[in-house]
């Protein structure tokens, strides 16, 4: 005879237990569905769809990738041009004249010294976007040896990129 309550106890803890889990962990949709994009983030979305990159819309609203339909290098360089709009980034603070004016010279004198595709500098920050293509041309040492004759930084650093 103890065997049965024995197992009665049993039962009820188990049906205790799966009421509490289940519970918990369903809720209703509108405990789990994410706030809605702040005009931050629809903006910074749609930069990076003006710059190529494939984006679907969640059943929340929430704009993301589409992995499926979009290019990785495209979505790099989008990325790099919409970095200022992120929810919570600072914007990128403009290039002094003499800064663009220095990253200028210094992609003309790559340019003059074997490297023809080599990009003029962004001229609101002075920087230079290079593709992943571009990165690995201008990770050699023919480019390092061009870099540093053309670099009007003292210590011997790239300028402008």
């Amino acid at each position: 005879m103890l065997v049965r309550p024995a197992a009665l106890g049993c039962a009820a803890v188990a049906l205790l237990t799966s009421t509490l889990v289940s519970g918990c962990s369903g809720g209703s949709p509108a405990a789990t569905k994410s706030p809605p994009p702040s005009a931050r983030e629809q903006t910074y979305y749609r930069c990076l769809e003006s710059n190529g990159v494939a984006l679907e819309k969640r059943d929340d609203d929430q704009l993301r990738v589409d992995k499926d339909k979009s290019d990785a290098a495209v979505e790099t360089k989008a990325a790099a041009k919409c970095a200022d709009l992120l929810p919570g980034a600072e914007p990128t603070p403009p290039a002094t004249s003499e800064a663009v004016a220095k990253a200028k010279k210094f992609s003309a004198c790559v340019r003059e010294n074997g490297f023809a595709s080599y990009p003029d500098p962004d001229p609101t920050t002075a920087k230079v976007e290079l593709s992943a293509a571009d990165q690995s041309a201008y990770g050699t040492t023919t480019f390092q040896v061009a870099a540093r004759k053309c670099s009007s930084d003292a210590s011997g650093g790239v300028v402008g990129g």
